[in-house]
């Protein structure tokens, strides 16, 4: 019938056409894909009540145990619902040429299919693609589709969010739709009431409180502030965090600066160098961030980099000797002076 490019599924599913009986979802997020074939099943259904639709949920063990099972489940009139809708997952055991001949005959129930990521050659794409009852959806995780998960989920519970909280709140959120929209839906609780989502929010309720101590510990050292450095480092060691995962954040965030310090260095604007960043520093850290990037400067920060991977590369071998080489190595970042007089000195 057709194959859909990406775009907003919700529209997606208000155009399919009357006659679709089958459809493929497919793509490299397993909690998007699932998402997605939950709310296709629901689309199936509602062309009838949905609590009279019969619902068959089928697996690669189904499959392994009865070949024939999904063409029974399809042939089969349900006794007692109004109608039926068979969702399976794709795997080795699903029979595409069987499938094809199931969807040239007039079906008892809707069939979706849930997939990885396939090539444009796959089988069981181009059947989806290509035949008149059948629609086959793509699945990618972008900006668009999170947005989009965002807003669905603060609508529900009557909350608002402006542009840098939103954009905020997509920095801390996994790659996976499904654990992200859970994670949206726990923020809009937390918030209930309050009628609008704050940074302090997010940050009281997104994600690892992990992560966020290891930010603050990043953005000390680059400051200077090797005192309070020091004792971000002891406190997520105290939480658990191991100092090998704050240098290896160290190392990234020395090399966003440096990113920003060589190309304002090349005459790029500020705003042009940090949309080029991925992610770009949070709001409430920019001003710091860019602070960071013109006290320390291109030169500076380039010598700290060799001294934070070697850093890493010890703390990794010597494990009981990772706290001592990251205190060693905050000193020598935030010591006065210039960077390559540090690195003559004894290394961390």
């Amino acid at each position: 019938m057709v194959a859909y490019k990406t775009g907003s599924f919700q529209r997606i599913l208000k155009s399919l056409e009357p006659e679709c009986r089958a459809a493929l979802v497919y793509g490299p997020d397993a909690g998007l894909v699932a998402e997605r074939a939950a709310a296709l099943v629901d689309a199936f259904a509602g062309k009838r009540r949905k609590e009279a639709t019969e619902i068959v949920r089928l697996d690669e063990r189904d499959l392994t145990e009865d070949p024939a099972r999904l063409e029974v489940e399809l042939r089969t009139i349900p006794m007692f619902a109004e109608g039926k809708v068979v969702r399976v997952s794709a795997g080795a055991r699903l029979d595409v040429p069987m499938l094809k001949a199931l969807l040239e005959a007039p079906l008892a129930g809707a069939l979706v299919i849930e997939a990885a990521a396939l090539r444009p050659d796959s089988a069981l794409r181009k059947l989806f693609e290509s035949h008149k009852t059948a629609a086959a959806l793509p699945s990618y995780s972008d900006e668009r589709s999170a947005s989009e998960l965002i807003d669905e989920e603060l609508d529900k519970a009557d909350l608002k969010i402006d542009s840098d909280t939103r954009s905020y709140l997509m920095t801390r959120l996994g790659a996976d739709q499904a654990l992200s929209r859970a994670e949206v839906a726990k923020l809009a609780l937390f918030a209930s009431g309050h009628g609008r989502i704050a940074p302090e929010d997010i940050d009281a309720i997104v994600g690892d409180s992990a992560e966020i101590a290891v930010e603050t510990f990043v953005y000390e050292v680059s400051g200077g502030e090797a005192k309070e450095a020091l004792r971000q480092l002891a406190r997520l060691a105290a939480a658990g965090t191991e100092p090998s995962v704050a240098l290896s954040a160290l190392g990234r965030h020395f090399t966003q600066l440096h990113r920003i310090a060589s190309a304002q260095g090349a005459g790029v604007t500020i705003e042009q160098a940090l949309r080029q960043l991925r992610p770009r520093p949070h709001f409430k850290r920019e001003k710091a961030f860019v602070a960071d990037s013109r006290r320390i400067g291109a030169q500076r920060l380039l010598e700290a980099l060799p001294l934070i991977q070697d850093a890493v590369k010890r703390a990794r071998l010597n494990p009981d000797l990772e706290r001592a080489v990251a205190e060693r190595l905050v000193l020598a970042l935030t010591r006065r002076g210039d960077a390559r007089r540090a690195s003559n000195t004894s290394e961390p």
